[in-house]
């Protein structure tokens, strides 16, 4: 872990940190029990990492994979995680948990990876992936399998909170996710161009105290130093994250899938100095080994 962590321990581990255009792509995993895996989006860049994580925890029963897109950053690595969860793991399944407005998307990725004649019209021993589709209208929320079918509330893992659709462009929808791990409630952006889906649900949990009066948060959060309509731009966003930060003292922000490591450094030094190094942190390739 990088020294610039000081002692700052993320409940999230990054496989790779940066865009779709470099060698690093940005993938995390984080346990919230000792039983329990889960894969925030998976590079086929990064299978190898993944598959190392997977034979160093031999003990893993529940295995899931959250996906925000299913741009090839993102996500091409999850059929090769399927069959591996299958066939390496008796009677286990990966889980795949997506927004329902790309759950048609990652059903097509699926198929695409050879899964559609092994999970269509199958007997459930067969299947070697299973969909939790969530949809949230208000405080209401449904989860659906890949045929639209209603699924019981009762699927809804303990460390799942909910998804945050938002859009990577005008022609592409994403989501993020938010998780509550060991204490910590977990805001993950995936990639996003708009920063209001998360100010908003940050600023409903803390005056609802929906997690407590004062919970500790992680927001991990796209950005890059380079203007481009897909990706929200540091400069441009700073003074708003100088106020979240200022309004949420136990909120830690972590910047991620950037394009430009060195140069976000130097943005981020900068322009938030007070928080830099102390809740505003760079993310960083986690010894990704348990």
């Amino acid at each position: 872990m990088s020294e610039l962590y000081n002692g700052f321990r993320p409940e999230l581990k990054f496989f790779g940190t940066m865009n779709g255009n470099s060698s690093s792509h940005t993938n995390a995993f984080f346990c919230p029990d000792e039983e329990t895996i889960v894969f925030i989006d998976l590079s086929a860049l990064n299978m190898a990492k993944a598959d190392l994580v997977l034979t160093a925890m031999p003990n893993l029963k529940h295995f899931y994979a959250c996906v925000t897109h299913t741009h090839f950053d993102h996500a091409s690595g999850f059929g090769r995680i399927a069959f591996t969860v299958k066939t390496q793991h008796a009677g286990e399944l990966l889980t795949v948990i997506a927004d329902r407005t790309v759950s048609d998307e990652v059903v097509a990725l699926f198929d695409s990876s050879g899964m559609r004649s092994l999970n269509a019209s199958m007997a459930d021993e067969d299947k070697v992936y299973e969909l939790l589709s969530y949809d949230m209208y208000g405080r209401a929320y449904t989860f659906y399998d890949r045929h639209g079918k209603i699924l019981p509330k009762t699927v809804k893992p303990h460390w799942f909170v909910r998804t945050l659709p938002t859009k990577h462009s005008q022609r592409v929808n994403t989501s993020g996710f938010v998780f509550f791990s060991h204490g910590k409630l977990v805001v993950y952006s995936g990639d996003t161009n708009d920063l209001t889906p998360y100010i908003s649900f940050l600023r409903l949990t803390v005056e609802e105290e929906l997690w407590g009066a004062e919970p500790p948060i992680e927001f991990y959060l796209d950005v890059a130093t380079r203007k481009s309509e897909p990706h929200l731009n540091f400069l441009e966003i700073a003074e708003e994250l100088e106020e979240a930060l200022k309004d949420y003292p136990t909120m830690t922000l972590i910047l991620m899938h950037y394009d430009d490591k060195k140069a976000l450094h130097e943005q981020a030094k900068a322009r938030l100095s007070e928080f830099y190094g102390k809740r505003l942190f760079i993310a960083e390739e986690a010894a990704y080994l348990p």
